[in-house]
């Protein structure tokens, strides 16, 4: 039913014939109201005929095949008294779509495939199909739209339904007679290796007809350039290529391309389009000479001016822009205006794959399906890959932007944006005599409409034939080395012998000469003698022993530097005792320096100073050495006199892109915190730009249930968590999660990480509030906490830290509620009703 008919070239040719009859269609000489209203009728069903005929010619076949599934439908189903007539209404369609969903696929003759079942994309052209089918009898008769409507919710809900019910099918391999398709298909990983590619290339190279030869190349080299459909590039015409230089995005290098300048889109002939400015397709050199789109054009033009001499057969006069503005690039046999029919593209792809032993159900769409994976390979962006081909998309983007995406168009030849854009080929030198055996008459039409008025376009266009001739040597000679039997080499200019003798062996010497001096080690190796490769063994050696030694001098620069490390703390008496002689009595290198708080030279205790022990210490970082001591002046037990290990503690800092805007350059190292040492509130935190990353390096490393003791979370807290070695030395240390917080408010934290920190904070901050307003100590407000652990009994183990985290927010809350009472009966505007909605949250530092 739904089976392409194999129609010739010859029927696009009369797809317009009889449009000018349909003017006078639906005309009528009475004025009675019936013969007003068969008027009007009229009207409307020519311009429903008229529009369906502007229709793409593969889209006018689809809706006749779909004309033919509805009167199937229609036949069986009226007969059964299912349906009343053939009107596409609610209930028609739903049957329609059940009955197409039910079916077995059906071959090209139309004969049902058992134990299969229709797809859900021919699911959806079937639907639409009816629905146009539809638009043509709301046209004849227009109160069906009030009487028997066609679409409802119903409808597209059950279309939707068996169109997933079709994708879960064939998925899961749930069809009869069908496998389920690879786990691949239609994925990043259902890719296309560069050898298969080749081999389809020269799939269409080794066709039997010379015209097709030219036809696939020129069309295959074409599409995986500019990222366009079949179908898209079969509607390009001749006057629509035109020559341009494009800037590198390196904004010195030229680039000669070639632009299609058609902006069409898929569902209509609209033609070159002068008043936006268009998604051009562009066609440069690539990196491959047998894969270079303008090589094909070369051959191209070649066929048509010098093989078949169609200037003479169409008689063009290039004075006059129309003689050969309706030539198409791609055209059939018969008639250079007429497209190329889909149905031979179609066959002419199915037979290059079938000679490289390529499987695909992919044919004129390939190099468009392939492009978002070849162009991810080259380092593009997306966006820049989504501009390719003749897309149509916002205002802006059609009529104002720039609309040639430079580092896609170099992707898609095989370049990256970041490297010198030079194919190696374009250098090989081409003799000028074999130049003039390619389109001679080139410089004669050139001259007869330069400097003319309107014809601007002409000239150009012969301007790039002129151009072409380089390539359509240099991309010859590299096919000849891979296809020699080609059928394009049947073409005049490769008759001669002297091009012949050429591409045998002039272009593959000096290619080889010059991809040896671009730097290709297989071809330095191949034309190179032994004893440049015992030079380049011996450079290579002399630079081994460079980078050992670089290595070394490094090693030692480092040992040398790393007091000054910005993650580490800064040791005076290391740095002094380095600076001075050993012999030197000047200073006494064990002192350190007055005023100075450093991480390495800390003691085991608290140091003294005139603000609360708390904020000092918990700003400084050190480390206490036992839960039990009470805050207070204490003295290190080192002397000047007494020798001790010098010992340096990193900082735990968060990932680099920490200290960097978000979506910035980020650098090498972390930003440099000074020569002394590091502090947490004036050093570190003003840096961090991005602190949400610093929960992830900072946060507790247990939960509050997995903490030994009070001890150890009010450690970790007030003071910072610990990180020691194997050995158990402390190597690390992180900051107080006091002055995170302070710091950073609630941004260093995601709101999925509120409760962890609710629930570790609230033992910690109890006791800092009780020692601050009640003047005890730390070892008292902890046997306070220890003592509701207990819960008054000695013989009953301890409740664990998570009850008791719950227990202390359940009492801070139960005592702002209270306060919060109080303050509402002292105030004459209180309102008993609105105690139990007060507020029971206490302010928090975030």
């Amino acid at each position: 039913m739904l089976g392409y008919e194999d129609e010739d070239e010859e029927g696009e040719e009369n797809d317009h014939e009889g449009d000018d009859d349909e003017e006078g269609e639906g005309e009528s000489d009475g004025d009675g109201p019936e013969d007003m209203d068969a008027f009007r009728r009229g009207v409307r069903v020519a311009a429903v005929q008229r529009f369906e005929k502007n229709r793409r010619p593969g889209g006018r076949k689809t809706q006749n095949a779909m004309v033919r599934g509805w009167n199937e439908f229609t036949t069986m189903f009226t007969s059964s008294n299912k349906i009343p007539d053939n009107i596409v209404d609610e209930h028609s369609l739903l049957l329609y779509i059940k009955f197409c969903a039910e079916r077995p696929k059906r071959n090209r003759k139309g004969e049902d495939i058992p134990g299969t079942f229709v797809g859900a994309s021919q699911l959806k052209k079937l639907f639409f199909g009816a629905l146009r089918i539809r638009k043509e009898q709301d046209a004849n008769l227009p109160t069906l739209a009030r009487t028997r409507p066609a679409t409802s919710v119903i409808v597209y809900d059950s279309i939707k339904t068996r169109m997933d019910e079709a994708l879960t099918r064939e998925r899961n391999g749930l069809v009869p007679e069908e496998d389920a398709p690879d786990i691949r298909a239609n994925t990043w990983l259902s890719q296309v290796t560069e050898e298969q590619l080749t081999k389809v290339g020269f799939g269409f190279l080794a066709h039997r007809q010379l015209r097709l030869a030219v036809w696939g190349h020129l069309a295959w080299t074409a599409q995986h350039a500019s990222g366009n459909r079949g179908d898209d590039f079969r509607s390009l015409k001749l006057a629509e290529l035109q020559p341009t230089v494009l800037k590198h995005p390196d904004k010195r290098t030229d680039i000669w391309a070639v632009l299609g300048m058609q902006s069409e889109e898929k569902a209509g002939k609209r033609g070159m389009r002068t008043v936006i400015n268009p998604v051009y397709s562009t066609f440069i050199a690539n990196a491959k000479p047998e894969m270079c789109p303008l090589g094909g054009f070369a051959f191209y033009f070649h066929y048509i001016y010098d093989e078949k001499k169609i200037i003479d057969t169409m008689k063009l006069d290039y004075k006059i822009n129309k003689s050969w503005r309706q030539i198409r690039v791609l055209h059939g046999p018969k008639s250079p205006t007429t497209p190329f029919n889909e149905q031979n593209l179609y066959n002419l792809i199915s037979k290059a794959y079938v000679h490289a032993g390529f499987t695909s159900r992919l044919k004129a769409h390939l190099a468009r399906h392939l492009l978002g994976y070849r162009q991810e390979s080259m380092g593009v962006d997306p966006l820049e890959t989504s501009k390719l081909g003749w897309v149509r998309g916002q205002t802006y983007m059609d009529t104002y932007a720039p609309a040639l995406p430079k580092t896609a168009i170099l992707g898609a030849a095989g370049f990256r944006s970041d490297e010198i854009y030079d194919p190696v080929w374009r250098r090989v030198r081409v003799p000028e005599a074999f130049l003039t055996l390619v389109c001679p008459m080139a410089e004669e039409i050139r001259e007869k409409v330069a400097g003319v008025e309107h014809l601007s376009g002409a000239f150009n266009h012969w301007e790039m034939v002129i151009e072409l001739r380089e390539y359509f040597f240099q991309c010859g000679a590299a096919i000849w080395q891979l296809v020699p039997d080609s059928t394009i080499f049947r073409l005049p200019a490769f008759q001669d012998t002297d091009v012949r003798n050429w591409m045998t062996t002039g272009y593959p010497a000096q290619l080889s000469a010059l991809q040896a001096a671009a730097g290709d080690p297989l071809e330095i190796e191949r034309i190179q003698n032994v004893q440049l490769v015992r030079v380049l063994n011996g450079m290579r050696g002399s630079l081994s022993n460079m980078t050992q030694e670089l290595r070394e001098l490094r090693a030692m620069v480092g040992r040398r530097t790393a007091m000054f490390t910005p993650a580490r703390g800064f040791s005076p008496s290391v740095y002094h005792r380095n600076a001075l002689p050993s012999t030197s009595n000047v200073l006494d290198h064990d002192e350190p320096l007055p005023g100075t708080l450093i991480l390495s030279d800390l003691p085991n205790t608290l140091q003294s100073s005139n603000s609360t022990p708390a904020r000092q210490s918990s700003n400084a970082s050190p480390v206490r050495q036992a839960s039990n001591s009470t805050p207070g002046p204490q003295r290190s037990e080192s002397s000047p006199a007494a020798p001790r290990l010098v010992t340096q503690v990193e900082l735990v800092l968060p990932p680099l892109a920490a200290f960097f805007p978000k979506g910035g350059p980020i650098g090498m190292i972390h930003p440099v915190f000074g020569m002394r040492s590091a502090r947490w509130l004036e050093d570190v935190f003003p840096a961090i730009v991005q602190p949400a990353l610093c929960w992830d390096v900072w946060r507790p490393s247990k939960t509050t249930e997995q903490f030994e003791s009070i001890e150890e979370m009010w450690e970790i807290y007030f003071l910072g968590e610990r990180i020691s070695d194997e050995d158990g030395t402390r190597t690390q240390m992180k900051p107080p999660l006091k002055l995170v917080a302070q710091f950073f408010q609630h941004q260093w934290r995601s709101s999925d990480n509120k409760r962890t920190w609710e629930r570790f904070r609230e033992i910690p901050e109890w006791i800092d509030r009780a020692m601050a307003n009640r003047r005890i100590p730390l070892d008292a407000a902890i046997q306070e906490l220890e003592d509701i652990r207990a819960g008054g009994s000695a013989t009953e183990e301890p409740k664990g830290l998570n009850w008791l985290s719950i227990h202390l927010a359940h009492r801070r809350k139960e005592a702002i509620r209270q306060q919060v009472i109080g303050l509402f009966l002292q105030s004459p505007f209180h309102s008993l009703s609105c105690v139990g909605d007060c507020v029971d949250l206490q302010p928090r530092f975030d």
